[in-house]
């Protein structure tokens, strides 16, 4: 009975953490429908819930827009004569204040599905990979010398780091949290690309918070590597430099 009890508890950890992306192929449907009409519409969710954040705010091209009960903002399509990486800003009661930029081209916006995070305490750290359509599953790793923490390692540590949410049907996210960062030790955030098909591009990204703060988002590059490390984090400084490993260091 024990051993039954003890299979019953791993299934269910392992189901609660599988979990399809924060947007399904309905609502893209709709946001694509949407393009055909002239209109844009931003999506805002929560990164470890997916819950839409209703009432969160947008300031885009000098205006604040608010999010409806879907957490969605509809806007009109861009002039075609825009081409640049335009200044967005988010901002919801209770989540990280994000500075960040939006690519403009060809009368389109390229990204508006968002994901914010909920506050975190000082000394804390937080990891949300985010990806495209494709490859369908991508999972992220935090690596620190005495633990590795991924869906297919270790996935939670009680009072110090845990994988928040494991999406495994497209765009994520993957949200790891460490509760505590450490000065004596060394943590290295790795990207593995777990489906055989489908190249990462650009789209795939990796946002860091720190100490309750957004930190940086860094694209992916387009390439066909099924390992990458990211970032590193020593001595509470934190290093952004993209590099292929070997597959091993993604298992």
């Amino acid at each position: 009975m024990d051993y039954l009890k003890k299979i019953a508890v791993i299934l269910l950890l392992s189901t609660s953490l599988q979990a399809e992306g924060c947007w399904n192929a309905l609502e893209l449907s709709k946001f694509a429908h949407d393009e055909l009409d002239e209109v844009a519409t931003f999506s805002l969710k929560d990164a470890i819930t997916c819950e839409p954040l209703s009432g969160g705010k947008i300031k885009f091209l000098g205006t604040v827009f608010v999010a409806d009960e879907k957490g969605y903002i509809k806007m009109p399509l861009p002039p075609e004569g825009i081409d640049a990486d335009v200044p967005i800003m988010f901002r919801s009661k209770g989540y990280i204040p994000v500075n960040s930029t939006t690519m403009v081209s060809f009368g389109k916006y390229w990204q508006t599905l968002f994901l914010m995070t909920k506050e975190i305490p000082l000394g804390s750290a937080r990891f949300i990979l985010s990806w495209d359509a494709k490859p369908l599953d991508m999972d992220l790793h935090l690596r620190s010398e005495d633990f590795h923490i991924s869906y297919r390692a270790t996935r939670s540590i009680p009072n110090r780091v845990k994988l928040d949410r494991d999406a495994t049907q497209g765009f994520g996210p993957e949200t790891i949290t460490l509760d505590k960062l450490k000065e004596d030790k060394t943590y290295r955030v790795i990207a593995h690309r777990y489906s055989l098909k489908g190249k990462i591009t650009s789209k795939a990204k990796l946002s860091v918070y720190l100490n309750n703060k957004f930190d940086k988002s860094i694209a992916l590059p387009n390439t066909d590597a099924r390992c990458l490390e990211i970032a590193t984090i020593s001595n509470n400084q934190i290093d952004y430099e993209i590099k292929e490993l070997p597959e091993r260091a993604c298992r």
